[in-house]
């Protein structure tokens, strides 16, 4: 197949699988609210083992600093879901092997969860200790990180992972 042929179905596919996967989301939000909630608590958990005070009430941490009260509240957008659905959409339209493409999603789901929480935890200690730099970190700094490091997922699980197709015999 030619690479323009190949890419243009790779970007269909990719188009299809993801605005499947955010009208699911859509459709249930619970599993969203639960998400929301889930990453809330997992953040304070690691809060709490930094040793750090906070109140935690349903998806907001409240601080109180120096500063004052300084709340991070979690939003459907703090969860890594939507990272998670882009990388599943690449994955998914990716041209390769089922079993490749469940090692890839087996590995980058669960990475991106952990960059998201460690995300999570660092933008919570800057609010507490230089809320002045929160917007940088929070909207700039990590945003393109995360980016990055999804993209580098992506390209890791290529060439490690994914086999070239053997070449087709020509009659």
């Amino acid at each position: 197949m030619a690479f323009r042929t190949e890419f243009l179905l790779f970007l269909v596919l990719f188009f299809i699988i993801w605005l499947l996967s955010y009208f699911l989301t859509r459709m249930l939000p619970g599993f969203v609210d639960w998400l929301i909630v889930a990453v809330a608590r997992e953040v304070a958990f690691c809060l709490k083992h930094l040793g750090y005070t906070y109140v935690l009430k349903e998806s907001a941490i409240t601080f109180f600093t120096a500063y004052g009260g300084q709340s991070l509240v979690v939003i459907p957008e703090c969860t890594g879901l939507y990272t998670t659905i882009i990388y599943f959409s690449i994955i998914g339209a990716y041209p390769a092997r089922i079993g490749e493409k469940l090692i890839g999603l087996a590995v980058g789901i669960p990475a991106i969860h952990i960059l998201n929480l460690a995300r999570m935890v660092v933008i919570s200690l800057v609010l507490y200790h230089k809320p002045k730099l929160f917007d940088f970190v929070h909207g700039y700094l990590w945003q393109v990180g995360f980016v990055i490091f999804m993209l580098l997922l992506v390209i890791v699980w290529m060439w490690k992972i994914v086999k070239p197709k053997a070449a087709e015999k020509t009659r």
